[in-house]
């Protein structure tokens, strides 16, 4: 609150003219000249002699209660999300490509009904209604999402239909307010001050990322907390948000008397649409009766909307143009939620002491704190060192460079999953061998002799494998009694285990293929077979979590039957047998219930080697380049937007994302890669097409300023009008 005391002391004295609620939609006048000196008087301090600016004093008071709200909000969609793809996989049972759709979808309706939130404020509801009657429909949708994740609420096992109804609301709500909260936090600002709206944009894009660190805290709560009966508690981890976002609507409801509130005389995106529906249709009209008018396209409804009306459409358009190939950087960006989460579960987690365990889905929260710690970095040393040496770093340019940045962080994850891939081995012998090994369950040593492995003795518990020819294999066991005798085939590059029990005095040897070869991918998951030595059925258990084996006298269970998620757990068999044990994913393990009740393990295989840190660099990269394009074009959308379209330029730029979700659905859905280390290469690939693209139209693009020194009427038919010159150097003062 003492960040904005200055700017309240100012805001009480302009109270009569600031909170005004205007019928014809001009925004009034926001208090004398001197009045602002003494604000910025006010919001400075002393040092040295000099007086240095605090930019954040200069705020009205109703800026804290804004990016209060976006803080809040941002905790909570970031909070859910964070967790939507291992809901989707670990509770629901989807596939990492159903996952990964349904993740997209998701994201592409939140950012597609941002058209309807900016329609609604700009039409007679104005942004702050429209802001809080869709957070209302948010909030219902994280109560949702929280009640429907209670096991048994949509039945057994789990259905998906209380998760859609969930998603469609909040998708619903956060769409409906997206492109409201950032214009309406700059309505409250003086106009023409354009160096407060750059703070004010960066002050938002960070409170942004300071509320996405709920992504670390979302994770721990399912993970960590067992609830239900569950292993994992999902009801919490979709509540906290479901509170937080509650939280954010009583934050933006207590600064309603500080709010400066305009409510349009007319909806603009609905008259925009017609403009361009009508100029098209006359246009289409024109071209069927032979006519070729000269000049742009929307001149022809002029006369109708406006000339100053269609300008501004001349504007919009202009930018339009600009953000087409831009699309293609949210596909990139936007699966840090989706493929890098799936490949983070294949990768080796990390204790964190008492806290517990890494978790994967906790790695988008890199993201968050490099963004944090990046933005006053860039601001402070990167930015003014670029204009020191003479660059001439506009937003187009500095978006550009973002787009490589992501490009070449999906290069980065391609090459870390090469790594996962190579650090996948598994137990195998060459062609024309065989590998066998011995798991005695009895209390004493065990001989054998065999033509093949010739004589040794075999100790209590599960020994390595040994390598033999291929065929006929002829084994004799004795440990005092009389001798059993054991013939078996041996196929080429298979792995067999003998187990070694006995029955009232009798020795009993199981012959046991492994079959290791099915699991040879990385998982977030391990597995193990279970073998029962006794004349019983007898079944084991996990505690925490769901995993129930039964394995018959004599008999071992499969590894498909025996998987289970990374962690600590204890086994307990119904003979009374328990063992303490921690889970590694991509491991396979072998249990034995010996004769003395007692559980002995083998770790067939050491599960994911790869660390998870080693997605920290793709992190790093991607997070620089989105300081560089999407701090850059909330700016430079808001700033290029002419007056009466901001609203509508948000929504043109949230819609950049949406159809980055198309693609990535269109891209899940259509094309099957070899590997996911290919997919990600592709990607990369995609990237750099458009970028080329993208470098060619902001070449030719002029900036608004530069347009109101060269225009020399806003009617005129010249190509500068819309935002371009087709003869514009490369790289002179005026372009991109």
């Amino acid at each position: 609150s003492g960040r904005f005391r200055g700017s309240m002391r100012r805001g009480r004295a302009e109270e009569e003219i600031s909170l005004v609620e205007r019928e014809d939609g001009d925004l009034p006048v926001k208090g004398s000249e001197g009045s602002r000196r003494s604000a910025e008087s006010e919001g400075s301090a002393t040092l040295c002699g000099g007086r240095v600016k605090n930019p954040f004093a200069r705020f009205p008071a109703s800026i804290g209660f804004i990016t209060g709200t976006e803080l809040c909000e941002r905790f909570s969609y970031y909070g859910m999300r964070a967790i939507l793809v291992v809901y989707f996989t670990r509770w629901l049972q989807f596939s990492d490509d159903q996952a990964t759709v349904m993740f997209h979808v998701f994201v592409l309706l939140s950012y597609v009904t941002a058209v309807i939130g900016g329609a609604c404020a700009d039409s007679s509801l104005g942004k702050y209604r429209t802001i809080l009657y869709f957070g209302i429909v948010y909030a219902l949708g994280n109560v949702v999402m929280s009640g429907t994740a209670i096991p048994g609420a949509t039945g057994t096992p789990p259905s998906s239909w209380g998760c859609v109804i969930g998603l469609l609301l909040i998708a619903l709500g956060t769409g409906g307010i997206k492109p409201c909260v950032s214009s309406f936090g700059a309505d409250q600002l003086p106009a023409g001050d354009e160096s407060l709206v750059r703070t004010y944009f960066a002050l938002f894009y960070f409170m942004i990322n300071a509320g996405s660190l709920s992504m670390i805290i979302t994770p721990k709560l399912r993970a960590d907390v067992a609830c239900f009966g569950q292993n994992e508690c999902y009801p919490l981890a979709f509540g906290l948000p479901a509170v937080l976002m509650t939280v954010a609507l009583l934050v933006f409801v207590a600064g309603r008397a500080r709010y400066l509130i305009r409510i349009p005389s007319r909806n603009v995106i609905v008259e925009t649409i017609r403009a361009i529906y009508d100029a098209c249709a006359l246009r289409f009209r024109r071209w069927r009766n032979g006519e070729h008018p000269e000049g742009d396209w929307l001149d022809a409804v002029a006369d109708k909307y406006g000339h100053e009306f269609v300008a501004d459409i001349k504007a919009l358009k202009s930018v339009v143009v600009v953000f087409l190939p831009t699309p293609l950087f949210w596909t990139l960006y936007d699966q840090q939620g989706s493929r890098w989460t799936l490949q983070a579960e294949k990768m080796k987690m990390f204790g964190m002491g008492a806290i517990g365990d890494f978790q994967p889905d906790m790695m988008q929260a890199a993201n968050t704190v490099l963004v944090l710690m990046m933005i006053p970095f860039f601001q402070r040393v990167v930015y003014p060192a670029v204009a020191a040496c003479g660059i001439n770093f506009t937003p187009l340019r500095r978006m550009t460079v973002g787009m490589v940045l992501c490009g070449v962080a999906f290069v980065v994850s391609g090459f870390v999953q090469l790594m996962i891939d190579d650090g996948v081995h598994m137990p195998g012998a060459a062609p024309g061998l065989s590998q066998i090994r011995f798991a005695n369950t009895l209390t004493v040593p065990v001989n054998v002799t065999s033509s093949m492995i010739g004589a040794l003795t075999v100790p209590q518990g599960i020994s390595s494998y040994t390598t033999v020819s291929s065929g006929l294999i002829n084994c004799t066991f004795t440990f005092g009694g009389a001798p059993v005798s054991l013939s078996q085939t041996a196929a080429s590059t298979a792995l067999y285990t003998v187990y070694l029990a006995q029955v009232a005095g009798v020795l009993q040897a199981v012959w046991s293929p492994d079959v290791f070869s099915s699991f040879a991918e990385p998982s977030n998951k391990g597995r193990l077979q279970f073998f029962n030595s006794l004349n019983e059925t007898v079944a084991l258990t996990s505690s925490p979590g769901d995993l129930s084996l039964t394995a018959g006298a004599l008999s071992v269970t499969s590894f498909s039957d025996g998987e289970i998620l990374s962690g600590d757990y204890t086994f307990r068999a119904s003979s009374g047998a328990a063992i303490d044990m921690h889970v590694v994913g991509g491991a396979l393990y072998t249990l034995a219930l010996d004769e003395n009740n007692r559980i002995q393990v083998a770790q067939d295989v050491a599960g994911n080697q790869v660390s998870v840190l080693w997605q920290l660099p793709q992190y790093a990269i991607v997070s620089a380049g989105e300081i560089l394009f999407s701090i850059t074009g909330l700016e430079f959308s808001y700033n290029e937007a002419p007056e009466s379209m901001k609203a509508v330029m948000q929504a043109v730029w949230l819609m950049t994302t949406a159809f980055g979700s198309v693609i990535v659905i269109l891209v899940a859905e259509s094309i099957e890669f070899s590997s996911q280390a290919t997919a990600f290469f592709v990607f990369a690939a995609m990237l750099g097409a458009v970028i080329f693209l993208f470098v060619l139209l902001a070449h030719r693009y002029v900036y608004f300023e530069q347009r109101k020194k060269i225009v020399p009427a806003p009617d005129d038919n010249s190509p500068l009008v819309s935002g371009f010159r087709p003869d514009q150097p490369l790289f002179s003062e005026a372009t991109a």
